[in-house]
């Protein structure tokens, strides 16, 4: 198992936020020629149709996706249903000429499952130098601050990006962001927040270490040492941006009325992202490896170490090809991923291949017909195969 991720570094390694206020944004030129500004974070909270089109004080917008998929196992064929996966709303809201607010509510499978995905305050102190305080998008990796199903071009998220670093992870917390313009062409920007971070949930499952099951909860830490999280970008040009992030900080319970009940244990997230756009290409992807300080009584039935990576090309075609659609336009996409989730045995991991393609009437809605094949590893290194087709949309509002 351990070569496929050492051919799918070699081959991937060589190669937030968005403000309408031109002192967050850079100008660039559009196709017609005409300037426009560049967002924080392309896809980013603040690059949302419904922020960009701003009217009044407050605007409300969302996005929903559903859709038709078909599964089978090892032969096993589970048999086609629909799911209505997402319905979220946004809000925001310009406080002051220095203060907005922004929130999002988001409602999954109809209503079985409803949560506050970030609701944060931004004081605008600096060019350089932002405040948010709130729930916040945790800016581990690009695809945690750029989920929104409209935005890509696959109906399932990446692996790495739900298993290593769980998309989507809201976190509360207080902290910073801003960007600096090294020349016209660069820009680097940063986020850093303390956060409240993860809790010992992650190792209370019998499948082993699941980072995602330890996100933590909204009302206090259940420990007195806040996480740390932070991003760093730099983008020598427009058409490139490369991404490091870190998160880090203790996980579970040590100490409780002041009392020492345990030894202080930490998770640790490193992560690498990396976009690359020329013409009607483009290259996206994440590497993201995780260390867990697991007690000396689980080591060997928890995980220490994860990590994975994902890889996606996409090719643009098609504008205008519909006369009554100008704006319409396909896209084809491919993308490679795997995540090893025990790095010190030879099996607990998944090989994913995808390949979709797309149609969209406009913008910021798309059709998306995708298929993928699956390899999983058990922890007994027994492999099982698995293939899905996915019929979806998913459109802002």
């Amino acid at each position: 198992m351990k070569k496929f991720m050492t051919v799918a570094l070699s081959l991937i390694m060589p190669f937030s936020w968005v403000f309408g206020s031109p002192l967050f944004s850079e100008p660039t030129q559009d196709t017609t020629g005409q300037k426009t500004e560049r967002p924080f974070v392309a896809g980013g909270y603040y690059d949302k149709p419904f922020v960009t089109r701003l009217f009044g004080r407050t605007a409300i917008g969302g996005y929903m996706e559903a859709l038709w998929k078909l599964e089978r196992a090892e032969g096993v064929n589970e048999g086609p249903s629909f799911e209505a996966r997402r319905f979220n709303l946004f809000t925001h809201s310009v406080v002051a000429d220095r203060l907005r607010v922004a929130a999002e509510l988001e409602f999954e499978h109809g209503t079985e499952e409803i949560k506050l995905e970030f609701a944060f305050l931004d004081f605008e102190i600096h060019p350089a130098l932002t405040f948010r305080g709130g729930i916040l998008l945790s800016p581990i990796g690009r695809f945690n601050l750029t989920h929104d199903s409209p935005l890509n071009n696959l109906t399932e998220r990446p692996l790495v990006s739900t298993l290593i670093i769980p998309a989507a992870l809201s976190e509360v917390g207080m902290g910073f962001y801003g960007a600096f313009f090294p020349s016209a062409e660069s820009r680097l920007t940063y986020e850093i927040y303390a956060v409240n971070g993860l809790h010992d949930g992650l190792l209370a499952g019998a499948g082993g270490t699941r980072i995602a099951e330890g996100r933590g909860a909204f009302d206090e830490d259940n420990n007195p040492l806040p996480s740390l999280v932070g991003r760093l970008t730099y983008s020598p040009l427009v058409a490139l941006e490369i991404g490091a992030s870190l998160h880090t900080g203790p996980y579970n319970r040590y100490q409780v009325d002041g009392i020492q009940v345990d030894d202080k244990r930490n998770l640790t997230i490193a992560g690498l992202d990396w976009e690359y756009r020329q013409g009607t290409w483009d290259v996206t992807g994440e590497y993201a490896r995780a260390s867990i300080d697991v007690p000396p009584s689980l080591r060997g039935l928890f995980a220490e170490r994860q990590h994975g990576l994902y890889t996606q090309v996409n090719y643009h075609f098609g504008r205008g090809w519909i006369t009554m659609m100008p704006r319409s336009r396909f896209a084809a996409v491919g993308r490679y991923e795997v995540v090893d989730l025990d790095a010190d045995i030879a099996g607990d991991a998944i090989q994913r291949f995808s390949l979709g393609l797309n149609f969209r009437p406009v913008e910021d809605t798309v059709f998306k017909l995708d298929y993928r094949t699956d390899l999983h590893w058990s922890r007994v290194d027994v492999p099982k195969r698995s293939v899905g087709v996915n019929f979806s949309v998913a459109s802002y509002f």
